[in-house]
């Protein structure tokens, strides 16, 4: 363009304002869209405001740099504020708040400890809420996958020494919730999480965020 536009001095004018009116057109774009990704987040938290509990299958797609292949992983999953029960073939979390329980029935042990939010692991509910404290907002484009219409949500960290690196929230139209959500950590590791068979703000029994270790199995108690 340099070139051009010295070879070409009767024109310079001419395409300077052409330069100007396209650099401005792509900045009120961007801004455009940036703006619009942001009103969505904003209803998608004002929409998980509401939520006040949630049941769900879950797959969990975890692919490392080191791994030749992903490891998959399937459960059901329950979540009331700080209480959440996860249940998978491999093990079973539960936390009522304040204790921890993870069974593992391979080895037949319980191990008991207390509850402590884990800063380094993935929340939605967290992330939903303090997103902005965190993360720059882009995307917002509509995309359709299986028949069924989504928002791109793409998320990048305001800092960079943060855990995750990259999210895209993948947004359903109809509901306005999330059924699938990537994340790429600062190692590169890639984690896909897709939820299904949603229940919203299900009576959920305070008996379900305790745990019981079943007869015969090994409780391990690592509470001070």
């Amino acid at each position: 363009m340099g070139h051009a536009m010295r070879c070409f001095t009767a024109f310079r004018f001419s395409l300077n304002r052409l330069l100007l009116l396209g650099l401005c057109c792509s900045c009120w774009t961007a801004a455009a869209a940036q703006d619009a990704a942001r009103q969505l987040m904003e209803r998608l938290h004002a929409r998980y405001q509401q939520i006040d509990a949630l049941q769900a299958s879950f797959v969990q797609i975890l692919q490392t740099p080191y791994a030749e292949r992903p490891d998959t992983l399937r459960g059901r999953l329950w979540l009331q504020g700080d209480r959440y029960r996860v249940e998978t073939p491999r093990q079973t979390i539960v936390t009522d708040g304040r204790t921890t329980w993870v069974y593992l029935p391979d080895t037949r042990q319980v191990l008991i400890n207390d509850y402590v939010p884990d800063e380094t692991g993935f929340s939605l509910s967290e992330f939903l809420l303090h997103y902005s404290d965190r993360y720059e907002v882009r995307g917002g484009e509509a995309v359709t996958y299986q028949n069924t219409a989504y928002h791109h949500l793409h998320l990048r960290p305001l800092r960079p020494e943060a855990p995750f690196q990259e999210v895209v929230l993948w947004v359903r139209d109809r509901d306005l919730l999330v059924t699938r959500v990537d994340v790429r950590d600062v190692n590169d590791t890639r984690m896909t999480f897709l939820l299904s068979d949603l229940v919203l703000n299900p009576a959920l029994s305070p008996e379900l965020f305790t745990f019981r270790p079943p007869d015969g199995v090994e409780v391990v108690d690592l509470r001070q």
